[in-house]
């Protein structure tokens, strides 16, 4: 029997708008939606550090508004936008508590890495 092989995506990093860097492919973003356009099947991101055009699948559209993850593909033409793989309804979603979690992170993890290096690193 023949092996299947699955080539596996990069994992999407949480980002904010405003931290997009030129490496990133694929991101994960927060923030409300709004020029959600039915024809074209965009939107506009804003996150409250930038703005940003979504593109996304048929039939996957937020309400004007709607906070909303996106998780997608970043695409570079002469403009940046994103191709919307992923579209979740989080307005019910704590924002304040998920920004004080990615600020412990931010914190904690560089801090943790130092005592794993420290200690001779991961075991594979």
């Amino acid at each position: 029997m023949e092996e299947v092989r699955f080539r596996r995506r990069k994992p999407a990093v949480e980002r904010k708008i405003s931290e997009i860097r030129e490496d990133d492919t694929r991101v994960s973003l927060i923030g409300k939606a709004f020029k959600v356009d039915k024809m074209d099947y965009t939107f506009w991101l804003d996150d409250g550090t930038g703005v940003i055009l979504v593109e996304s699948e048929e039939n996957v559209l937020p309400a004007e508004g709607q906070t909303v993850r996106v998780i997608g593909r970043l695409i570079r033409n002469e403009e940046i936008h994103v191709y919307g793989e992923v579209v979740q309804d989080f307005s019910s979603a704590d924002l304040e508590a998920l920004e004080e979690i990615r600020e412990l992170e931010r914190k904690v993890i560089p801090k943790v890495e130092g005592v794993i290096e420290f200690f001779g690193g991961e075991e594979p």
